[in-house]
C-alpha cells in the first residue's frame, strides 16, 4: 500500500463528488484520512453523510476523524489541524477540494457578500490549510499538496453558467500551484493542481466500489466522473509522482 503510515485532510470531503471518491481512494492504499465538511449545510446533513464515509474507511482498516470547519475562518482551520495532530501526529496530504455555492447571474447583479464569501472559500481556504499545515510538511521533508481548481479549456458560455466569482477563485488556486509548486519542491513538498471540467458525481456505493478497484459502472462511463481526479490525487500523492510539482492536469470536457 503506496500511502501506509501517510495522513491526508481532504476539505470538503464527505458530499457526493471528488472529495468523498478522494478519502476513500487514498485510505484504500494506506492513508489516514481526516475528513473535513464546512458550514453550507446543516450539521445534522454533513453529520450522516460524513459518519457513512468514515465507516467505510474504518472497514477498510484505516484510521479516520471528521473535522466540521469552515475553511474561510482561521480559527476554525487552525483548530481542525490541531484535532488532526492530536489524533495522527501529523498531516502528510492536503487536498484543497472544499468549495462554495456560487451564483450563476451577470456579474453586476451579484452583491458584493456573496463575491466575497465565494473568493474567501477558494482562495483564503487553500491559503489557510497551507498556512497550518505546510510548516509541518517542511520539518519532515515531505508533502503533497493538490488544488481542485477549473479546467482552463472550458469555453466563455460554460464560464458564465458558472459565475464570475467561482471562476476567479479558482484561478488563484491555479496561480497558487504555480508560484508554491515550485517554491516547496526544494523542501521535499510537491504542490500540483488538477482542473476538472464537469465531472458526473457518483453514488455512494459506485464511489465505494470505483475505490476499491471493482468500479464496473466507473469503468464504463462516458464521460469525467469523481473518481477520474481521485486517481489523479493518488498518483500525485505516490512515489511515482514526487518529481511533479507546479503543474496543471487538465480533463477534457
Amino acid at each position: 500500500m503506496e500511502l501506509e503510515g501517510k495522513v491526508a485532510l481532504i476539505t470538503g470531503s464527505t458530499g457526493d463528488g471528488m472529495g468523498r471518491s478522494t478519502a476513500l481512494t487514498l485510505a484504500m492504499h494506506g492513508a489516514d484520512i481526516v475528513l473535513n465538511h464546512g458550514t453550507f449545510h446543516t450539521e445534522a446533513e454533513t453529520g450522516r453523510n460524513a459518519e457513512k464515509v468514515a465507516q467505510a474507511i474504518e472497514d477498510m482498516g484505516r484510521r479516520v476523524i471528521v473535522a466540521r470547519a469552515d475553511t474561510r475562518k482561521d480559527d476554525e482551520v487552525a483548530a481542525m489541524v490541531e484535532k488532526a495532530g492530536n489524533e495522527f501526529g501529523r498531516i502528510d496530504i492536503l487536498v484543497n477540494n472544499a468549495s462554495s455555492a456560487w451564483d450563476p447571474r451577470d456579474y453586476t447583479e451579484i452583491s458584493h457578500e456573496h463575491w466575497q464569501e465565494v473568493l474567501a472559500a477558494q482562495i483564503d481556504g487553500a491559503f489557510l490549510t497551507m498556512k497550518y499545515i505546510v510548516p509541518g510538511m517542511r520539518e519532515r521533508g515531505w508533502g503533497r499538496i493538490i488544488h481542485i481548481a477549473l479546467s482552463g479549456v472550458l469555453g466563455m458560455e460554460s464560464m458564465n453558467r458558472l459565475a464570475p466569482d467561482y471562476c476567479l477563485g479558482k484561478a488563484a488556486r491555479a496561480w497558487m500551484t504555480t508560484a508554491f509548486g515550485l517554491q516547496e519542491f526544494k523542501k521535499g513538498i510537491t504542490a500540483n493542481c488538477i482542473e476538472p471540467g464537469p465531472t458526473d458525481h457518483m453514488a455512494f456505493d459506485d464511489a465505494l466500489e470505483a475505490a476499491r478497484g471493482d468500479g464496473a459502472k466507473w469503468q464504463r462511463r462516458k464521460k469525467a466522473a469523481a473518481h477520474d481526479v481521485a486517481e489523479i490525487i493518488l498518483f500525485l500523492c505516490s512515489e511515482a509522482g514526487r518529481f511533479i510539482s507546479g503543474s496543471h492536469i487538465r480533463l477534457p470536457t
